[in-house]
């Protein structure tokens, strides 16, 4: 018999359209993990979106588009079982059963929760969903996702490792108060980059309406990036170095993220050459919006012809949706099934 194949679990919310923050921040991740020779499981996290959702919106459309636009950044449903959360209903009955062994004051140290309590607390009347049962228990269920496919590695940034750190946790309580059953995993950094929004803000993200797409046509692309701030005149930077994580914190926020696409998506002579007209202080914002316009033209034009493949379609990803359940299932069953048998409960009758 052949060496076990290390498992790697990642979850993926369902957001619809994709941007350059969910490419680098996690997508390029993805593309390399199924390089290697682990064993890939990516699951849709529909479950975990009506968290945040406060009108009703159609989820599974949104998965459906999103995955599609995964396969045409690479992403190879053959090469990892990719599958949506709801398709594993037993995965909210793990959450039921570790919730029975999970602390309440474990739960409200989350830092989701703790910073929705907040701004609720800031302003009682806000936008968006109350604090609900879903969101406190968020971790919990986060931790069935784990422990039901036996990960051993759960590649996360830094605003979700301490939710890994909670599922090991919950898995050690488990264990040491019902025996050796659940699988330990533990948390590996992921090489994300947390790329800032076009408005400047910290954070490119869809609720914030500041993305730049990979799906945006030619004219979105430069119709988004001409519309950058770029008001300033360029500051003094305090450094001779061309490193973008030494140089960019020193600009203006728009011209920063502008400076940060340059550099990941153009020549690196391309890159220093603009850096160079930063620093001599010149008028050239202009060239620089319209130069990257045309890379982040030439990034997208593949996965928007990958997208529109026939090959791509809505009937393509059901169908290998629906494979990967039934290749998840087994196994997420045998752990459900040990953890009712460790808890005294027995098996499943319904099942059986």
């Amino acid at each position: 018999m052949g060496e076990k194949k290390e498992v790697i679990l990642s979850g993926i919310r369902p957001t619809g359209r994709l941007h350059y923050g969910n490419y680098f921040g996690a997508i390029r991740h993805f593309l390399r993990l199924q390089e290697t020779d682990a064993r890939c499981f990516y699951f849709i996290a529909d479950y975990h979106a009506l968290t945040t959702i406060s009108e009703p919106e159609n989820v599974f459309e949104e998965t459906i588009n999103m995955l599609r636009t995964y396969v045409a950044c690479g992403l190879d449903p053959n090469r990892a079982i990719i599958y949506r959360q709801s398709d594993l209903p037993c995965t909210a009955e793990l959450a039921l059963l570790l919730g029975m062994i999970t602390n309440i004051g474990h739960l409200e140290r989350g830092t989701t929760y703790k910073d929705k309590l907040s701004k609720l607390q800031e302003d009682p009347k806000a936008e968006g969903n109350p604090l609900s049962y879903g969101l406190l228990g968020y971790p919990v269920l986060m931790a069935a996702d784990i422990l039901i496919v036996r990960a051993d590695q759960v590649p996360v940034g830094d605003d979700q490792r301490q939710h890994v750190e909670m599922a090991i946790d919950i898995a050690q309580k488990f264990n040491h108060r019902f025996g050796e059953t659940l699988h330990i995993p533990r948390a590996v950094g992921r090489d994300a980059l947390r790329l800032p929004g076009l408005d400047g803000a910290e954070k490119m993200g869809k609720s914030e309406h500041n993305t730049l797409d990979l799906l945006d046509d030619r004219e979105t692309v430069l119709k988004k990036i001409r519309a950058v701030e770029t008001s300033t005149d360029p500051l003094p930077l305090h450094s001779d170095s061309d490193d973008p994580d030494v140089v960019i914190p020193q600009m203006p926020a728009g011209v920063g993220v502008l400076y940060r696409l340059l550099h990941l998506l153009a020549p690196e002579e391309v890159y220093r050459d603009f850096l160079g007209k930063y620093r001599r202080r010149e008028k050239f914002y202009g060239m620089l919006k319209n130069t990257l316009a045309e890379h982040v033209s030439q990034f997208n034009a593949p996965i928007i012809e990958r997208y529109n493949d026939p090959a791509n379609s809505r009937e393509f990803v059901l169908a290998f949706l629906r494979e990967n359940a039934r290749r998840v299932t087994p196994i997420a069953l045998e752990t459900v099934e040990a953890c009712r048998e460790a808890m005294g409960i027995g098996h499943s009758l319904y099942r059986a």
